[in-house]
């Protein structure tokens, strides 16, 4: 299997703890730095169960990636790819915390998605599965769980979490958090630090791979949350003239690939490339200010939407063993995480507990799919509207009835009246249908502004959390 080169270019951003010398006194010292830590740190495992890398990229579809058609430069996501398997009909849910919930404890939202920016401190996540099966867990990038600070919420900590260790932007809402990027604010194992220099993403990439080198000698699972590629759209230290959102959100998308690249480095620098599988993914559709081309299509992003442009997002696996260079048109939804996680890792079956099945077959190599359909109760209590749908990869039914066929190369999804439904399209309505009837979820929550709580509403018929306030919201997306 051909592997990532260790290069003087893909490790000079990824140690950079603050600050952003000449690129020549950079790369120098990083060079010291870098040779300093690996002698210092013990031999690399190299057999028992696989180290795994979650990389979760912020507000990215599908689109964004070359390997699939976009026009954007990804040659280390890329490279993934083409040393791993594509995963052409992956999904998120349409915006962050209703996935990130979602991806983190293996269930369906209307079990137990409460709010925005919310997950309950009783709740067990996969940093839970993999500490208890006696992996040393990390998490560096964006958390977002422990509340949205308008309804008294109080959510879980990193450590209640499973995380053995966290490096994290935006820990608690409504606090000072301070930016992402420039001049960050980040939270080590909870104490919060403002940086006046530096670019944030810098500081998470260097956190990452110090964490991968110190455990190197036992099973580590390190969950990547970057901070890339959301808004606001600003120039990287790589594309310090960038104008505009569209110029800008290419240079984003392009330092965040070259971070990736600096993980396979680092991987690869370590010996651990030959025991440690990492996968590649999106929180949900790209912001919807985005128009991107795929494949001579222009795409529009589609976050916070339940088109396909909202949920279609990459999903690469890569690792020692796996197949090289596959595309698989398996579903892949992100309750399966979690079950995926545990079966890589030995666990116990984990039936009951969850609504995921395990794609680790499929990923392997030894099954062909481990799904046929994807249901999403999608009720965020935070602007969008809710919906309940089920799907395959190339049908969709809504809750109000609308049925439609999905292209999702494009992006567009066309109505299907009921006049036209024959054949197979008939035969996949019939199952659609089963799913959403024999799925006993429960009423959508209608509530879209929680900021509005107390306030005057815009519609005097209905509360002003359902219709709004004319207030913006105060908390991230």
């Amino acid at each position: 299997m051909a592997r990532f080169a260790l290069s003087l270019a893909a490790l000079a951003l990824g140690t950079m703890i603050a600050g952003l010398p000449p690129a020549a006194a950079r790369d120098s010292t990083r060079t010291d730095a870098l040779a300093t830590a690996l002698a210092s740190t013990p031999a690399p495992r190299t057999s028992g169960p696989p180290n795994i890398i979650l990389i979760l990229a912020d507000d990215f579809g599908v689109e964004g990636i070359n390997a699939y058609g976009g026009e954007y430069h990804t040659p280390h996501v890329d490279r993934l790819a083409a040393e791993g398997t594509r995963f052409d009909n992956a999904h998120a849910m349409p915006l962050c915390s209703p996935s990130r919930v979602r991806l983190m404890t293996g269930q369906e939202n209307w079990r137990n998605y409460e709010a925005f920016g919310y997950l309950a401190p009783s709740q067990r996540t996969f940093g839970n599965v993999m500490k208890d099966a006696g992996y040393v867990t990390g998490i560096v990038g964006k958390w977002q769980l422990m509340g949205n600070g308008f309804d008294g919420r109080v959510g879980i900590t990193p450590q209640a979490a499973g995380f053995d260790e966290s490096y994290l932007w935006q820990l608690q809402a409504l606090t000072a958090k301070g930016s992402r990027y420039w001049g960050p604010t980040r939270a080590g194992n909870g104490t919060a630090k403002i940086s006046e220099e530096g670019f944030g993403p810098d500081f998470d990439s260097a956190k990452a791979l110090d964490f991968i080198s110190r455990h190197k000698d036992k099973p580590f699972f390190l969950y990547y949350p970057m901070v890339l590629v959301h808004n606001p759209w600003v120039q990287t230290p790589d594309s310090m003239t960038a104008e505009g959102a569209k110029d800008r959100f290419n240079g984003m998308v392009s330092y965040m690939d070259r971070l990736v690249g600096d993980l396979m480095a680092r991987l690869k620098a370590e010996g651990l490339d030959r025991n440690t599988i990492v996968i590649f993914t999106g929180d949900n559709g790209t912001n919807r200010q985005i128009t991107s081309m795929r494949d001579g299509h222009p795409v529009r992003g589609g976050k916070g939407t339940t088109a396909i442009n909202g949920t279609h997002v990459p999903f690469i696996a890569w690792g020692p063993g796996l197949p090289q260079g596959k595309v698989n048109a398996a579903l892949v939804d992100f309750t399966d995480l979690l079950p995926t996680f545990a079966d890589m890792a030995g666990q116990p079956a984990l039936a009951g507990k969850v609504d995921g099945v395990s794609q680790w077959p499929v990923i392997a190599g030894k099954a062909s799919s481990a799904r046929g359909s994807i249901f999403m109760h999608y009720a965020p209590m935070w602007q969008f509207k809710p919906e309940r749908f089920a799907f395959d990869a190339s049908w969709k039914l809504y809750g109000d009835g609308r049925f439609v066929a999905m292209d999702p190369i494009s992006g567009v999804e066309t109505d299907v009246p009921a006049t036209k439904r024959k054949g197979e399209a008939a035969r996949r309505y019939a199952a659609l249908r089963k799913v959403l009837d024999e799925t006993k979820d429960g009423p959508l929550d209608p509530t879209r502004y929680p900021w509005c709580e107390g306030q005057a509403s815009v519609d005097p018929g209905r509360p002003a959390t359902v219709a709004g306030c004319g207030r913006t919201p105060g908390g991230e997306e």
